[in-house]
């Protein structure tokens, strides 16, 4: 094991290139799984993709090779019931695709190394880092990047101004996100989502998030930032590439102060033209909008299953398909 998180079940399967793979709170992420599997047949890996998620009503479920129902999240046996599948159902990889679960398994990923899983996540303090919005923008300020200023709402009151943007100090889906331009919307605000929320400036101009993975030694492997056209609760709906040497090389810069996060994850900021972008928020997971970068070329799942299996990464920085565009919509299984 290296650092706690390694867990791969044994050199046979390494040799043979047998890996089964799970993905928790999988909800609507079939595309995403999708993208795995034609990433272990590019590799000749053999294995079961399985899913879990707290109801049978998973569209994940139609796609993978099996789904689980286990409790939710916040129930004291949810890490119990995953050790127990990892162990029948022999797992090697393990993939949170929410913020809830993340949280939760980067404190425990020690214990599904023990047996054998490697748990794509950094530690809980590097999890808990990007979570918390106020500590996200003084880590960028110590990076040097341009940031968006934040404010605790206690502060705000005490010299208000609008327009303003407002989010939950640790969001999700963008929930609690919005717009706020006078007295009257930001009660309403504090009235629908609490007083767990941060004020920042509201800033104009193109927002971009940008894909990275980051391997295990540190190293920035890929980076791919899109502009976001249209965005619906809270992730893209129309997207597109930008190869973007300043977003690039800032996001770079940005994921050095990250600890031991790895894997893929993203980060997202806005730009007015001629000015430098200023981030705002570090999401350590797959993005909703990965897609589009897998698409391009960046063949994110890939990078990560080399990785696990001890296989050179072939992920080359700046090497994908610029201005393709994606549009995402809806459909029934």
């Amino acid at each position: 094991m290296s650092n706690g998180i390694v867990g791969i079940r044994s050199e046979k399967h390494i040799a043979n290139r047998e890996l089964n793979i799970l993905f928790t709170c999988a909800g609507r992420r079939v595309s995403l799984l999708d993208a795995f599997r034609r990433a272990m047949a590019t590799l000749g890996v053999t294995g079961k993709i399985i899913a879990t998620d707290v109801t049978s009503a998973s569209a994940a479920f139609v796609r993978a090779d099996l789904g689980l129902v286990v409790p939710s999240v916040g129930m004291l046996h949810y890490i119990t019931t995953l050790l127990e599948i990892v162990e029948q159902h022999k797992i090697g990889l393990l993939v949170p695709l929410t913020d809830n679960d993340l949280r939760v398994l980067s404190r425990h990923r020690d214990k599904f190394a023990a047996i054998g899983c490697t748990v794509m996540a950094g530690s809980e303090e590097s999890v808990m880092l990007c979570r918390d919005k106020v500590k996200t923008n003084n880590l960028l300020a110590k990076a040097g990047l341009s940031s968006i200023a934040t404010w605790e709402l206690k502060e705000f009151y005490k010299k208000p101004f609008y327009p303003c943007f407002m989010k939950p100090v640790r969001g999700s889906a963008g929930v609690g996100t919005g717009v706020i331009h006078n007295e009257r919307e930001l009660r309403g605000h504090v009235a629908t989502f609490g007083d767990m929320l941060i004020v920042q400036e509201y800033v104009p101009g193109q927002e971009y998030t940008i894909d990275v993975y980051r391997s295990r030694d540190g190293v920035v492997r890929c980076v791919v930032p899109r502009q976001r056209l249209s965005v619906r609760s809270g992730e893209v709906e129309k997207g597109i590439t930008i190869k973007d040497t300043e977003l690039i090389n800032a996001a770079v810069k940005l994921s050095g102060m990250l600890g031991d996060l790895w894997g893929v994850f993203c980060c997202q900021c806005r730009r007015i033209a001629g000015k430098p972008p200023r981030f705002f928020e570090v999401n350590p997971r797959f993005g909703g909008g990965s897609l589009l970068s897998i698409a391009a070329g960046a063949n994110l799942p890939l990078y990560l299953l080399q990785e696990v299996l001890g296989l050179p990464i072939t992920a080359k920085l700046g090497e994908f398909t610029d201005h393709l565009m994606m549009l995402r919509y809806d459909d029934a299984v």
